[in-house]
């Protein structure tokens, strides 16, 4: 059995399940962040309209691999990707991701460790990022 903040799935949630719980999670706990919706859903539909919107896009700022989310804490700009759980295996212990960051979302969080200010992390699950976020605001305190 599959957990977000105590509920439960038979299969692997999804990364938009995990992302929406998140989400609860950040308004609950009276967090400022926004979302990066880097997707052109219309390349699955008519491929010259798509080519078109990712020109517009990038001559207006879109950056390949930015982070799901980017969450204000009281010290630090923290950039989170977001992917699926890891599969339960049969002993019960955490296998081997399912789905992994691109190379330009690594690119993207090594960058922002750069910065003194910000902190970038790929989370696999909303239960882990909240474990994250929760040991950063316990650091700076």
């Amino acid at each position: 059995m599959y957990k977000i903040q105590n509920q439960t799935f038979t299969k692997i949630p999804s990364e938009e399940e995990e992302q929406k719980a998140l989400i609860r999670y950040l308004k609950k706990n009276n967090y400022f962040f926004f979302a990066n919706v880097n997707e052109n859903k219309q390349s699955f539909t008519n491929k010259l309209l798509a080519a078109k919107i990712e020109a517009k896009s990038k001559s207006m700022g879109k950056v390949k691999g930015v982070s799901d989310l980017c969450v204000f804490t009281e010290n630090t700009i923290v950039f989170i990707e977001l992917k699926k759980q890891r599969p339960i295996l049969k002993n019960g212990s955490s296998g081997t991701p399912t789905s992994k960051p691109t190379d330009e979302q690594m690119q993207f969080i090594a960058k922002v460790n750069g910065f003194k200010y910000a902190y970038g992390f790929v989370a696999w699950g909303c239960d882990e990022s909240i474990k994250i976020l929760s040991s950063l605001s316990s650091r700076m305190c």
